[in-house]
């Protein structure tokens, strides 16, 4: 009876949900940029915990050794959604100077956004693409961080950003049906015209 009893309160392994995240600056080549982060190994976070990115050094988990990143420049938050079972991460820029761009979604200072699975976040030079490797532990997640030697944007096909018009909405479907309706450019001869 007390083996029944005992197999109860043994905890079956949950895997954590992990955040990849795959960083690119050009002038990291000074080998100083991304120094203080601890790369290439998973670092386990307790699920409450808001993960800071930035220069300051007593703040952010994650610090990014440039003088043009904010001393925070943005924070991800580990959540359950409503009426789901899977986590997700949200962002949400800290950034007074700098806008914070998700898949071309401009964040400026505090807004927040849910992370799609797979996204491009670009501020300054930096780009990040961050992955959401799902997990089913609700009490903890990690974080595993690596440095690519090309530009994510040329790596993984990632358009550029088009220009955002001054209302801040960006529509994607109508920029690009606006594009495919151009008709391509015709060679006008001078004596045409």
């Amino acid at each position: 009876m007390a083996s029944a009893h005992g197999d109860n309160d043994v905890d079956t392994e949950q895997t954590l949900t992990c955040l990849h995240v795959k960083m690119y600056n050009p002038h990291q080549h000074s080998g100083r940029i991304f120094s203080a982060i601890d790369l290439c190994k998973r670092q386990e976070l307790n699920a409450e915990e808001v993960v800071l990115f930035g220069r300051d050094v007593i703040s952010c988990k994650f610090q990014l050794l440039h003088t043009k990143v904010s001393r925070m420049q943005f924070a991800l938050q580990f959540f359950k959604p409503l009426n789901s079972s899977t986590m997700s991460f949200e962002i949400k820029n800290l950034s007074k100077k700098t806008k914070l761009y998700v898949d071309g979604l401009e964040l400026n200072y505090l807004n927040k956004i849910d992370l799609p699975p797979k996204c491009m976040i670009r501020f300054g030079e930096f780009q990040m693409l961050l992955e959401n490797e799902a997990g089913e532990s609700e009490d903890k997640f990690a974080i595993y961080c690596e440095v690519s030697r090309f530009s994510l944007v040329q790596e993984v096909g990632h358009p550029v950003m088009p220009a955002i018009p001054e209302t801040g909405l960006y529509d994607a479907a109508h920029q690009a049906s606006a594009i495919s309706q151009t008709p391509p450019p015709v060679e006008v001869d001078e004596n045409d015209i």
